[in-house]
């Protein structure tokens, strides 16, 4: 699983786009093994959610403020 590393060292959290995923675009966001969310890019929608709600909501804005990028590396990920 390709791990946008810029982006989890930016924001503190594993930021990862599987290779082998389905639409809608999405990432996922990992804090240690077990805890972690999934989030819509395009809609902020939270599609899965283990992380504190504080967590959950900087990871929220990390995806909203990275967009047009997250979406740029889905693409180029299940292209390739």
């Amino acid at each position: 699983m390709p791990v946008l590393k810029d982006l989890s060292k930016q924001c503190g959290f594993k930021v990862i786009i599987p290779t082998n995923d389905h639409e809608p675009k999405h990432v996922h966001v990992f804090k240690g093994d077990d805890e972690f969310a999934k989030i819509e890019i395009e809609t902020l929608r939270v599609v899965r959610s283990y992380l504190k709600a504080n967590e959950l909501k900087a990871v929220i804005q990390v995806v909203k403020d990275n967009r047009e990028y997250l979406i740029q590396k889905w693409n180029e990920i299940l292209r390739a």
